[in-house]
């Protein structure tokens, strides 16, 4: 466990709905930290993650999120839990399903989702992000922001 205090609101926090109520309590992360600077949670796993024994903690860490905070749910099935977690966590729902086109179980990407990726030299890169964020062509959409990922960071 960690046991060392940030000096600051992290930036991206990713934990276990357990650890997060470990953190608070030891006083590794602060409650008025949260309740300021959070502006993003990420559920994932949302139709499996009360089944992993964090309803309890999912429910207690409910009171350090701000109203403000926007909340995504990730699910690969809907289920009671979920709705659940809906009606505790978000606010003005919307929810995006991605239908199967065709025979799309094979494939890693199904077909109504696109994704682009430009290979390039290490002296390029960054004109290149430059170009496409100039020319509005990463589209950003539902208040989520898109991201460019760099290849040559460390993946954790």
């Amino acid at each position: 466990m960690v046991t060392t205090a940030f000096s600051g609101p992290p930036y991206i926090f990713v934990s276990t709905p357990a650890c997060v109520q470990r953190c608070l309590s030891s006083g590794v992360l602060q409650a008025k930290s949260v309740h300021d600077y959070l502006s993003i949670i990420i559920l994932d796993k949302a139709d499996l993650i009360f089944t992993y024994g964090y309803e309890k903690n999912l429910k207690d860490l409910k009171t350090h999120i701000p109203k403000r905070c926007q909340c995504l749910l990730m699910a690969a099935t809907s289920s009671d839990d979920v709705e659940s977690l809906k009606k505790l966590y978000l606010h003005n729902p919307y929810i995006l399903t991605l239908a199967e086109v065709g025979d799309g179980k094979d494939e890693i990407v199904p077909k109504n989702v696109q994704q682009f990726w430009i290979k390039c030299s290490y002296r390029d890169k960054l004109l290149y992000i430059l170009a496409i964020l100039k020319l509005d062509l990463v589209q950003k959409k539902f208040g989520i922001k898109s991201a460019v990922l760099n290849a040559e960071l460390p993946v954790n």
